[in-house]
C-alpha cells in the first residue's frame, strides 16, 4: 500500500495520489519524447523535454518528500503550458499537444484552497494559451511538416494520454465520493440506531427535523412502574458481574414486551423499570396495552426464575392520567415524563405487594371486561391520602 506523507491532510489525499500518478505518467512521456524528437531531427524539442523531465522529477520529489501538492501543481502547470507552446510552434496544431491544458485546469480546481485565485488564474491562463496557440502560434514559422501518419499518431497518443489522465482523475474522485457517501450512510444509520436507543422514534424524527424544544401535554397516558423486591439485599450475595447480567436478562425481557405491546420504555432507575402508554403517539387503547404488558412481565419473571438459584419478585403499579413529556438536557439527553400521574403510578408500585399488580381506579375504568380485577380497598398513598386501588389478576378465559 502506498504511503502518504504526514504533511498531506486526509482531505488532500485523493489530489495527492492523482498528482503523483499524473507526474509519473508525464515524466515517462517526456522521457520517451527526448529520443523521439531527437530521431525526428528536432533538437530543440528534445532539449525541452530534458528540462520537462527535470520538472516532473522535481514534482515527484516535492510530493513524496514534502507532501507539497500546491508547489508541485504550479510547477507542473507551468511546464505543461510552456511545453505545449513549443510543441504547437514546432509541430503545429494538428498533433494534439494542446489538449494537456485541460488536465492543468482539472488539477487547478481540485486544489483545496479557500481562495479561488489559484484555480481561477490557472483557468484564465490555460484558456488564453489555448486560444493564442490556435489563432496565432500555429501559424508562425517555422513548422516542421511531417508525414500525415506522424501527425495522426501524435494526435491519437496525446488525446488518449490527456483524456486518460482526466478519466483516471474522475474515477478516483467519483469512487472517493461513493465511498464517502456510503460511509456517511453507514454513520447516519448508526447514529439513528443510537438515537432510537435513547429516544422514541417520533421524537427522534422531530429532533432531526430541527425542533430544539420538545414538550407535549397529554390528556391521558398510562404509566407503569416495576421494582425488584429485595434487590439491595440480593446484590450483596452475588458478584457485580452476576448482578448486572441478571438485571440485563430481566430488563431485556421487559424491553421485548414493551416493543410487542407498542409501548414506550421511558427509563430504568437502578432496579426500577418505567413504561408509558399513549405517548409520544396518542392511543386510546393505552391502558389495555399496559395492563397486558404487566401480566406478561410477571410471566416473564417466573420464566427467568426457573433457571436461577436466586429467584426474584417484582411489584408493579399502574395509573392513568394527564402528563407532560419532553426531551431534557443537551448532553446525554433523554425523553422523560412529569406530572402527578407519574407520582401516583410510582406510589401504586411502592405500596403494592411482591408478585402483584396494583392499579388505580382511573386505570380500572379504562380496562376492558376481559381483564380480571379485584378491589383491594382504600390504601394510604403518600401525598394523596386514602385511595381505592385494585389488583390486576389476569385475563378472562
Amino acid at each position: 500500500m502506498m504511503t502518504v506523507p504526514q504533511a498531506v491532510v486526509r482531505s488532500d489525499r485523493r489530489l495527492y495520489l492523482s498528482m503523483l500518478l499524473a507526474s509519473t505518467v508525464a515524466g515517462l512521456l517526456h522521457f520517451s519524447w527526448i529520443f523521439l524528437f531527437a530521431a525526428m531531427g528536432l533538437p530543440w524539442l528534445s532539449l525541452a523535454n530534458i528540462a520537462s523531465v527535470a520538472c516532473w522529477l522535481c514534482c515527484l520529489w516535492l510530493l513524496r518528500a514534502k507532501g507539497a501538492i500546491v508547489p508541485a501543481t504550479v510547477i507542473g502547470a507551468i511546464e505543461v503550458t510552456v511545453h505545449q507552446f513549443l510543441a504547437v510552434y514546432y509541430l503545429g496544431w494538428g498533433h494534439g499537444f494542446q489538449y494537456f491544458l485541460l488536465v492543468v485546469v482539472a488539477f487547478a480546481f481540485l486544489l483545496r484552497s479557500r481562495l479561488m485565485i489559484i484555480p481561477s488564474t490557472f483557468f484564465v491562463t490555460c484558456v488564453a494559451a489555448f486560444l493564442w496557440y490556435y489563432h496565432d502560434v500555429q501559424w508562425w514559422l517555422p513548422h516542421d511538416h511531417h508525414d500525415p501518419w506522424i501527425q495522426e499518431t501524435f494526435l491519437t497518443l496525446n488525446v488518449i494520454s490527456a483524456f486518460g489522465i482526466l478519466a483516471v482523475i474522475s474515477f478516483v474522485y467519483s469512487e472517493a465520493a461513493r465511498t464517502a457517501e456510503n460511509g456517511l450512510d453507514a454513520e447516519r444509520r448508526k447514529s439513528d440506531r443510537l438515537l432510537l436507543n435513547v429516544l422514541p422514534a417520533a421524537i427522534a424524527e422531530r429532533l432531526k427535523g430541527g425542533e430544539e424544544v420538545i414538550a407535549d401535554h397529554f390528556d391521558s397516558t398510562t404509566i407503569l412502574f416495576s421494582d425488584i423486591v429485595g434487590f439491595t439485599a440480593m446484590s450483596g450475595k452475588v458478584s457485580a458481574v452476576e448482578m448486572v447480567d441478571r438485571l440485563n436478562q430481566i430488563f431485556s425481557a421487559f424491553d421485548a414486551l414493551a416493543s410487542r405491546h407498542g409501548l414506550e420504555k421511558i427509563k430504568t432507575i437502578g432496579d426500577a423499570y418505567m413504561v408509558a402508554g399513549g405517548i409520544p403517539v396518542r392511543n386510546d387503547g393505552q391502558a389495555v396495552a399496559v395492563a397486558a404488558m404487566a401480566l406478561d412481565m410477571l410471566a416473564a419473571v417466573d420464566e427467568l426464575n426457573r433457571d436461577t438459584a436466586l429467584p426474584i419478585g417484582i411489584r408493579i403499579g399502574i395509573h392513568t392520567g394527564p402528563a407532560v413529556a419532553g426531551v431534557i438536557g443537551t448532553h446525554k439527553f433523554f425523553y422523560d415524563i412529569w406530572g402527578d400521574t407519574v407520582n401516583i403510578a410510582s406510589r401504586m408500585e411502592s405500596s403494592g405487594l411482591p408478585g402483584r399488580i396494583q392499579i388505580s381506579a382511573m386505570t380500572r375504568s379504562r380496562l376492558a371486561v376481559d381483564f380480571v380485577v379485584e378491589e383491594r380497598g382504600p390504601v394510604d398513598i403518600k401525598g394523596k391520602g386514602q385511595m381505592t386501588t385494585y389488583w390486576l389478576v389476569g385475563r378472562r378465559t
